[in-house]
């Protein structure tokens, strides 16, 4: 079983929407999955498709209301497990349910296609009630997706021999008032093997344990997983060489060079569409997700120099940026940042404060601008950062700043993948470019019929994959790489939700309503005024 987050958070599923891990889960075989928080992240419309395509149980107690589980043929709201002995003289009824985290610090607007997740201990009380006294069942094991202090509070709460939960990324087993909480860690490494035994029918209800946390690399490999997995991740392979976005001549001569000494124009650059890639969804004229974007120069890690003709590929990301890391929000006082950054620039090292373009520095260093306006120092501002950015040994006032408020420190599990959350951007910034040629306006109307047409390459009335990448080619100025193609099928996937049709469902069109629905709704959010769209055209 997996205690959630699954489909998501990697690169891959920003491309291929988790089709490739359901494979997996199917291919294993995963008996049993529960959600988990980051199972948003690939969008409403595609993990419809991935909950259908399930072949296990997965277990929803608490999100009862998502739109998969009304005539879903995987979910259920409990699952009953019936054990018997080999005498067929002890039989055992084991309860399990799933739940998921409420925090909303988790989720976006509108997470899960509007679902209401329900308090998690709230629920367990109720299920718990039916399952041992309307299922009979001899014990009741909570399968969880919270962090260990939520699961430390059930374990209090309740009288559950065990907890199985997952969310935090380490390796937890531990009894906390007599119950065994165990958790295996991130990304499949470890794997928890649990024993249940009752020694007679006659015995208590409440069973013997024995756990063992094992390494999953100590057994071999199925391969033909294996070559499903090669297969899967196959696509990235020619994205890494694909132009995802032009650099416009403001941040020309483009350099990483001396991020541990001095500001360089790709950390500028990249800190920038952060910036806006955390803004995009926010209603236009609304409060922004954050106000800027920071990042310590040892994480822009290139160190070189590039052409004028040069532009972001994935492997340009990789190598500036590395991929293993997320993007979380936090908030510092504005006394705080004026200070800060300054305290990094005393001498060339790791912590030296790259920012973005919003943000301005008088000659001593001190900061006197964010998001292009006058800094306030009495004000909280939102910073998008990655989690080394409150070490205090580099920057010993925002280290001392959350000293003195932990609980400002972001949830564990709350960030973005710094790759997903650029790429979809990426997407995002090329649609508008072309919802600019079709003269889509405010509305979603389409003013410049021929323009569509005109995009519209083999004249079906839809936008095909093929259509879209000679669009590419001859309205964005993309280069014709083989891995434009994985590109396009990033923008159809950004359209699903509009249109119903996404690259993982083998139409991989979308139609002129799609495209003014779509339209209509960017125009509405903080996309329609982002840097750097438009200015791409002043590019090389």
């Amino acid at each position: 079983m997996l205690t959630g987050d699954f489909l998501a958070p990697y690169l891959l599923s920003s491309i291929d929407k988790g089709a490739g891990m359901m494979k997996m889960c199917n291919g294993t075989p995963i008996d049993y999955l529960i959600w988990g928080n980051h199972e948003d992240d690939v969008g409403h419309a595609d993990l419809m498709k991935r909950e259908r395509e399930y072949k296990g149980v997965w277990i929803n107690t608490n999100m009862q209301s998502h739109e998969s589980f009304k005539g879903s043929t995987c979910q259920v709201d409990v699952e009953v497990l019936e054990v018997v002995s080999r005498d067929g003289l002890n039989k055992r009824k084991i309860g399990l349910m799933g739940v998921l985290s409420n925090s909303p610090s988790l989720y976006r607007p509108g997470a899960f296609g509007g679902a209401k997740i329900e308090d998690p201990w709230e629920t367990m009380a109720t299920y718990k009630q039916k399952l041992e006294q309307e299922r009979g069942c001899d014990i009741v094991v909570p399968l969880c997706h919270l962090y260990e202090p939520q699961d430390e509070r059930t374990c209090r709460e309740f009288d559950f021999p065990v907890v199985l939960s997952g969310h935090d990324h380490h390796v937890i087993d531990r009894v906390v008032e007599g119950t065994r909480l165990l958790k295996p860690g991130l990304d499949g490494h470890k794997a928890v093997i649990l024993d249940l035994t009752w020694p007679s029918a006659v015995s208590s209800s409440r069973p013997t344990i024995k756990v063992e946390i094992v390494q999953v690399s100590d057994w071999p490999r199925d391969e033909q997983l294996a070559e499903e997995a090669a297969r899967c991740y196959a696509v990235l392979e020619p994205l890494r060489r694909t132009q995802l976005t032009r650099v416009p001549n403001a941040y020309r001569p483009l350099s990483s060079a001396g991020a541990r000494s001095q500001r360089v124009s790709m950390g500028t650059y990249l800190l920038s569409r952060i910036r806006d890639a955390m803004n995009m969804d926010t209603p236009l004229g609304g409060v922004l997700h954050c106000d800027c974007a920071l990042l310590k120069g040892g994480n822009v890690r290139g160190g070189r120099d590039y052409s004028d003709n040069e532009h972001i590929t994935l492997e340009i990301l990789q190598s500036e940026l590395e991929e293993t890391k997320d993007i979380v929000v936090v908030q510092v006082p504005g006394s705080v940042l004026r200070v800060g950054l300054r305290e990094t620039y005393e001498t060339p090292n790791p912590g030296w404060m790259q920012f973005d373009d919003g943000v301005e520095l008088d000659g001593d260093g001190y900061v006197v601008q964010i998001g292009s306006e006058p800094l306030d120092e009495s004000r909280l501002y939102k910073v998008a950062t990655i989690s080394d950015f409150w070490r205090k040994r580099d920057a010993p006032s925002i280290g001392a700043w959350f000293e003195e408020h932990p609980e400002l420190l972001p949830e564990p599990d709350g960030g973005k993948p710094i790759h997903a959350l650029l790429l979809r951007f990426f997407a995002m910034q090329i649609w508008s470019r072309l919802w600019k040629e079709l003269g889509l306006d405010g509305n979603g109307e389409v003013k410049d019929r021929e323009a569509f047409q005109r995009m519209d390459h083999d004249g079906d009335g839809k936008l095909s994959k093929e259509d879209l990448r000679l669009t590419l080619q001859e309205v964005v100025g993309l280069d014709a790489l083989e891995g434009l193609d994985v590109l396009v099928e990033t923008m159809l996937g950004e359209m699903a939700n509009f249109s119903g049709s996404s690259p993982s469902n083998g139409e991989e069109v979308v139609g002129e309503d799609a495209l003014q629905n779509a339209a209509k709704h960017w125009s509405s959010n903080s996309l329609a005024s982002m840097t750097g769209i438009d200015s791409e055209e002043d590019s090389n």
